[in-house]
C-alpha cells in the first residue's frame, strides 16, 4: 500500500497525475557533503504529545532511513502521548514518562516535540511561558543526567491553524507556538542540542496551498491541531533536511554513443552493452526510493507545496548520445516508460516511476508500519498497568520479542537487489486517420 493511501482524506478528490519526468543534472557539488545526523546502531526515541502519537511523521522518517541506508541498523521508538505537556499528562507525570517510556530503551538520539497543549489555547502569559521553559529545562536536565551521551533534537512545535480559518483571538494561537519555537532554539543552544523548526515550513506550505486550493488546504489540519497524514510530510521533510539527509538515492550517467559509463553514485553498473539506439546493463543501487504513489491526488498536491522529490527522492538516470527518437525503458522486463533522447539526456528521475525498486520499497513501508503498531500496543499495556495495577506481563515481553523480529524484517526487506535495464527504440502504434 503506498504511503498514506489508506489514510488519504476526502479533500483530495480531484485526481491529477504527476509527470514522470524530472530534469536532473547531478554534479559532485550537489552531492550531500555534511555527515548525516544518525549513525549505524542508533536508537531513536520520538517523544511528544498527540501529534507525535499519530505516528506519521515518525514513520516517514523511519521509512526514509530504512530505504536510504539499508546497511545501517537504526531502531525507532515512538513515545508520543495525547495531551502531554512538559509536565507530563494522561500517561503519567514527567518523571514517570521519562523513566518508563524513554530511559529503558537507552536511546542514543532523543527528539522532543511539545508545546501545543502547554499554551492552553489562550493568549500567552508570563506564567505560561515560565512553566513551559522551566518544564522543558527539567526534561533536558533529566535526559542529560541519565543519558549523558545522547544526542538531542528539539522541534519547534507544529502549527495551530490560524490561516485557513479566522483567529479565535487577536494574534492567534500559533503566535504562542512560534514563540515556543524561539524558546526551544535557545534551549537547544544552552543544552548542546540540535534544533529544527517544524512550524515555519508547515505554515509556508499552508500559505502556498491556500493560493492553490483553499478548501483542501484547510483540511490539512482538520481540527486546527492534528495534521492529516500527508501533511506530516511537511514535518518529516524538515526533520530530515535538518539532519543533513542526502537527496540522492542513486545516480547513473551513461554515454550510449560510446557505450560507456560516465558517472555513478551509490550504484554499481555491470555488463553494459549496446549502441546509440539500444543499451542494456545490470544495476545494483545502494538504496531504495521512497514509495510515493505519484498518481495519487494527495501526493500530487503535496509535491506542489514542498520540494519533496528534490529534497529527498532523487534517482536520476542520464543517458547521452542516443540517436533522435523515442525509447522504451524496461527494468526486469517491466515497462517503466517511454522517453525521448532529449528527455534521457536531461535525466529521468526513476524514483517517480513505477519500478521494481519502488515495489520493493512498499514492502519496507508495510514492515515499518507493522513494527510501529506493535510498539504502540506494547507501551499502552504499560500505561494501563500504571493506571489499573493489572500486570502487562507476559504479554509485553512477548511483544518485545516480536518487535525485535519485525525490526529485522524491515532491514531484510530493504536490502537492494540487482536489476536488468534495457533501453531500446519504442514501438509507438501508428494512428490511422478515419
Amino acid at each position: 500500500m503506498p504511503i498514506g493511501s489508506k489514510y488519504c482524506s476526502a479533500l483530495f478528490t480531484c485526481a491529477c497525475l504527476v509527470s514522470s519526468l524530472l530534469s536532473v543534472q547531478v554534479s559532485q557539488a550537489q552531492v550531500q557533503q555534511k555527515p548525516f545526523y544518525l549513525h549505524d546502531g542508533d536508537t531513536v526515541v520520538f517523544y511528544g504529545d498527540s501529534i507525535t502519537e499519530q505516528r506519521y511523521y515518525t514513520q516517514w522518517v523511519e521509512l526514509y532511513i530504512a530505504t536510504r541506508f539499508p546497511h545501517m541498523q537504526v531502531q525507532f521508538f515512538n513515545e508520543g502521548f495525547g495531551g502531554d505537556r512538559v509536565s507530563g499528562g494522561g500517561a503519567g507525570p514527567i518523571d514517570q514518562r521519562l523513566s518508563r517510556d524513554v530511559f529503558p530503551d537507552k536511546p542514543t538520539v532523543v527528539t522532543i516535540m511539545l508545546g501545543m497543549n502547554d499554551g492552553s489555547y489562550i493568549h500567552l502569559t508570563p506564567e505560561i511561558e515560565s512553566r513551559y521553559t522551566q518544564g522543558y529545562e527539567y526534561i533536558l536536565t533529566s535526559i542529560r543526567k541519565t543519558l549523558p551521551k545522547a544526542r538531542i533534537t528539539l522541534f519547534g512545535p507544529s502549527p495551530y491553524d490560524d490561516f485557513t480559518r479566522p483567529e479565535k483571538f487577536p494574534g492567534g494561537y500559533n503566535a504562542t507556538l512560534t514563540h515556543f519555537s524561539d524558546l526551544n532554539r535557545d534551549l537547544a543552544r544552552k543544552y548542546n542540542a540540535s534544533f529544527t523548526d517544524l512550524n515555519a515550513p508547515f505554515v509556508a506550505a499552508i500559505k502556498k496551498g491556500i493560493g492553490l486550493n483553499p478548501l483542501a488546504t484547510q483540511l490539512f489540519l482538520p481540527d486546527r491541531v492534528h495534521p492529516e497524514p500527508w501533511a506530516h510530510w511537511f514535518m518529516a521533510d524538515a526533520i530530515l533536511k535538518g539532519w543533513n539527509a542526502p537527496s540522492i538515492i542513486s545516480s547513473v550517467t551513461l554515454d550510449a554513443a560510446k557505450t560507456s559509463i560516465t558517472d555513478t553514485q551509490n550504484a554499481q553498473v555491470t555488463g553494459l552493452k549496446g549502441d546509440s539506439i539500444s543499451l542494456s546493463w545490470t544495476e545494483l543501487d545502494g538504496a531504495l526510493p521512497l514509495p510515493f504513489d505519484d498518481a495519487n491526488a494527495g501526493a500530487h498536491f503535496l509535491h506542489q507545496l514542498i520540494e519533496l522529490e528534490n529534497d529527498l527522492n532523487r534517482q536520476p538516470l542520464i543517458v547521452t548520445g542516443l540517436r533522435p527518437g523515442t525509447y522504451a525503458l524496461t527494468i526486469d522486463k517491466q515497462l517503466a516508460g517511454n522517453f525521448t533522447d532529449v528527455e534521457f539526456a536531461k535525466g529521468i528521475n526513476l524514483a517517480m516511476l513505477s519500478t521494481p525498486m519502488k515495489g520493493q520499497a512498499y514492502s519496507v513501508e508495510w514492515n515499518v508500519r507493522d513494527r510501529d503498531e506493535t510498539h504502540f500496543v506494547r507501551m499502552r499495556m504499560f500505561v494501563a498497568q500504571n493506571k489499573t495495577g493489572v500486570s502487562a506481563e507476559p504479554g509485553a515481553s512477548n511483544l518485545t520479542q516480536f518487535e525485535r523480529l519485525q525490526q529485522k524484517m524491515i532491514y531484510e526487506a530493504a536490502q537492494p537487489k540487482p536489476h536488468n535495464f534495457v533501453i531500446r527504440e519504442a514501438q509507438i502504434p501508428s494512428v490511422t486517420a478515419q
